[in-house]
């Protein structure tokens, strides 16, 4: 039973990792990518190693797994930096210093042995050393990661920024679930095992990791479809300070003057990169700017400025020479059937509604001047 688990588990995030790839290209989402392709590697590894004969045919790759425990961690919090737009720079290499280490240690361990078997690793010092810094290390990520929810923790009557937040913690929470699970295995292996190896014991632990790194993978798929937000690739921010408010302010001033002035909305090239180009800002900057400052993403924003110049297009083609089409490119949109589903979420009318509609009103005023 529990093999079957460990390859579904495997072929799920596998798959999973995949799937956010696909999603929306950003970085933010080829990070979370990352952090499920190697969850699915640690398993599949986890799963070789329990129940087929490839840990005494390679032990060599034995202390790869550990190595893969500290790197997921590490992932998941250079995740979270990228979701709430901190900025990603030289300072925070020091995230892969542990598993980097745990690498060439290996490495350099192996090579020590003439020839290298199963019990040249499993139950060793160093094999100890290993499990003991995977504990700290998802204690020392949790911390860091519990402390920046502590700051990012919104009103309680701010009910929008407080489900924005809901995919962030319970990833957070997952390193608060995978450091259990460590600390399990670490007392195991210091306390039980040399005294007496139970496999009753053992089972129970390797049962409870695959059952939780199954249930992240079901969360993941919940909050794909509940909250679209979560895995949209864009930044997520929940509190700015009276500095970033007055520089949002100038980000929105120059972002109406390309607006109002050059009318970048009706390019039907426009992009979030080419936006971020011409307003002079970083793209992780742009998504702060859209989604916490006006509250909409690149799309809503935009297709909302489309649609009101549409509206100005068709009152002022009175005598209906213009097509859905012609109207469409003239306001930014790269299809007809873009621009019609888009007007009538907007205005709640068609394109021919709407020019009923302006008849209709100019009639009345016609009886009324009359």
């Amino acid at each position: 039973m529990a093999n079957v688990l460990f390859l579904w588990a495997f072929v799920q995030s596998l798959l999973m990792s995949f799937a956010i790839g696909f999603l929306k290209k950003s970085r933010s989402n080829s990070i979370l990518s990352g952090v499920f392709f190697t969850m699915s590697i640690n398993i599949l590894f986890q799963y070789l190693f329990r129940y087929t004969d490839v840990k005494f045919i390679l032990p060599e790759l034995l202390f790869v797994s550990d190595v893969l425990d500290l790197l997921q961690p590490a992932l998941i919090l250079w995740y979270l930096d990228e979701l709430f737009g901190d900025k990603i720079d030289k300072k925070k290499a020091w995230y892969f210093i542990p598993s980097t280490i745990a690498l060439i240690s290996g490495v350099f361990y192996i090579a020590s042995f003439e020839t290298f078997v199963y019990d040249s690793f499993i139950g060793t010092p160093f094999h100890l050393m290993l499990l003991g810094s995977i504990v700290v290390w998802r204690g020392v990520i949790g911390f860091k990661i519990f402390k920046k929810f502590q700051s990012l923790e919104p009103k309680k009557n701010d009910s929008k920024k407080a489900n924005d937040l809901h995919w962030p913690k319970v990833l957070g929470s997952f390193i608060g679930v995978t450091f259990y699970i460590a600390l399990l295995q670490f007392v195991y292996r210091t306390v039980v095992f040399p005294l007496n190896a139970s496999e009753f014991v053992w089972n129970i632990i390797q049962i409870n990791y695959i059952l939780f790194n199954s249930s992240i993978i079901l969360i993941t798929i919940y909050f794909a479809l509940k909250f679209p937000k979560a895995l949209s690739g864009n930044t997520l921010v929940v509190k700015m300070d009276k500095t970033d408010q007055t520089i949002m302010n100038s980000y929105m001033e120059k972002l109406n003057e390309l607006i109002d002035v050059e009318q970048i909305h009706i390019n039907t090239e426009l992009n979030e990169k080419l936006l971020s180009e011409r307003l002079g800002i970083p793209s992780y900057m742009l998504s702060r700017l859209l989604n916490d400052h006006i509250g909409k993403s690149f799309s809503e924003f935009f297709n909302e400025k489309r649609v009101e110049e549409a509206k100005k297009i068709i009152a002022s083609d009175t005598d209906k020479k213009l097509t859905n089409f012609a109207i469409a490119v003239d306001c930014g949109f790269r299809s007809e059937s873009v621009f019609y589903i888009n007007f009538k979420k907007i205005t709640g009318m068609t394109p021919r509604q709407f020019r009923i509609k302006l008849k209709e009103q100019g009639q009345g005023m016609s009886l009324m001047t009359g």
